[in-house]
């Protein structure tokens, strides 16, 4: 991901945003080809989507617009601040994640199931405490 985010931002100052962005999704599109490939995979994903056409469809179409989003605005972001401070705010979305899950599984517990048990919920604060000290180690180390 790193490597990723670097490689963008060094080809979308020396092209272009949109293009780099074009190249990118195309190369993305390509690894998903790739993938559709193997026997396996295709089967898998033939069969979930005759299984449930519309959920497949749906979900996964609102949730690649809303990935769309976030990813179009991490990558302008990083053209305008160093992508490691871009990168580790960025990474803060798994917190919200969790914290959408906590949320819809207290109120709306038939949708969603969250892992609510003291060793989880442990595991899970451990994690966003390393989270949070990469965002606040980028962000010390951006500022010198």
């Amino acid at each position: 991901m790193a490597l990723s985010a670097v490689l963008f931002k060094l080809f979308a100052l020396k092209d272009d945003f949109w293009v780099t962005t074009f190249w990118n999704f195309a190369g993305e599109a390509l690894f998903g080809f790739v993938i559709l490939l193997a026997p396996n995979y295709r089967r898998q994903f033939i069969a979930l989507l005759r299984k449930h056409p519309g959920a497949v469809i749906g979900v996964n179409g609102a949730n690649e617009l809303i990935n769309l989003g976030g990813g179009l605005g991490v990558r302008y972001a990083s053209l305008a601040a160093p992508v490691a401070l871009v990168s580790a705010v960025s990474s803060t979305v798994t917190l919200f994640v969790f914290a959408f899950g906590v949320l819809l599984t207290l109120f709306w517990s038939k949708a969603v199931k969250e892992d609510l048990s003291r060793g989880s919920l442990t595991r899970k604060g451990i994690a966003a405490v390393f989270v949070m000290a990469g965002v606040i180690l980028a962000d010390v180390g951006s500022s010198h």
